[in-house]
């Protein structure tokens, strides 16, 4: 987490996107051979096994490469990627719900829009979908519990002005 007056960063620490994405590669793996070994017989099914692993390992190869760099930037205009594209801005926020009773991912908050979005999706990171996004997944409840006060520090800062 990096602070600056009025930008905060944080990076999603890499080993754990790249546990995440060994897991999910493993037990692809796991799904393959349990396919290939149903029946004793060599069948067509086991040929297509070979091809099956390579596209798998260079699916893990990229989604390693594409996650391993991902993060937030909080400022006065709102939520952004760590690349610059824009999660949600910080007039279109509603509220953000901390409370521990919230449909939201483990360790996590829900930030409250005031309009509709599409469906996008970070592993680990955040999920948005309708009038929600929810922070949370792999990371750690301290780094959630900052993300949260900062975003709302932020925002309770711009009802202010705005009020």
């Amino acid at each position: 987490m990096g602070l600056n007056d009025d930008q905060i960063q944080y990076k999603l620490p890499s080993h754990r996107i790249k546990i995440l994405g060994s897991v999910i590669f493993g037990l692809l793996l796991f799904l393959s051979y349990t396919i290939s070994m149903i029946e004793k017989e060599i069948t067509f099914l086991d040929f297509l096994l070979i091809p099956t692993i390579v596209f798998l390992g260079l699916w893990f190869i990229r989604f390693l490469k594409r996650y391993s760099k991902i993060g937030f930037l909080i400022n006065q205009a709102g939520l952004f990627n760590l690349d610059g594209s824009i999660i949600c801005e910080m007039a279109d926020i509603e509220r953000i719900d901390i409370s521990p009773y919230t449909f939201k991912s483990a360790n996590g908050f829900i930030v409250i829009l005031k309009t509709k979005s599409s469906f996008n999706l970070t592993p680990g990171l955040y999920w948005r979908l309708g009038k929600r996004i929810s922070i949370g997944g792999l990371v750690s409840k301290s780094e959630s519990k900052f993300l949260s006060q900062t975003l709302l520090g932020f925002f309770d800062e711009k009802e202010k002005k705005a009020g």
